[in-house]
């Protein structure tokens, strides 16, 4: 049939795995007591730096997590039509049918 959508559910729930995978990198990664003693400011801002990047990277995991969400929640609603298209078809035309009289 034309214009036919086909998902292939486990390859959605691998991608979705393997994203999931990845977030996992992009979490915050405070630096260590030894890096926080100084009294040079280019140590300061290079601090301040370190934490914007941090911040950016968990939010980058953050917007990961919800796309392995989309992923998986769209896979579920695709079997769930798919199943509803089966049973429709098993139930015939939803529009009543009328013959004429031989």
């Amino acid at each position: 049939m034309a214009g036919e959508i086909r998902v292939n559910q486990y390859q959605a729930d691998e991608s979705a795995a393997r994203i999931e995978s990845a977030a996992g990198y992009f979490r915050n990664s405070p630096l260590v007591p030894q890096d926080t003693r100084t009294t040079i400011p280019a140590n300061a801002n290079g601090r301040a730096a370190y934490g914007r990047s941090q911040s950016c990277m968990e939010e980058l995991g953050s917007a990961l997590d919800q796309e392995v969400r989309n992923i998986r929640s769209l896979n579920a609603a695709f079997t769930e039509f798919d199943e509803m298209m089966g049973e429709l078809a098993k139930t015939g035309s939803r529009h009543m049918t009328i013959r004429a009289a031989e």
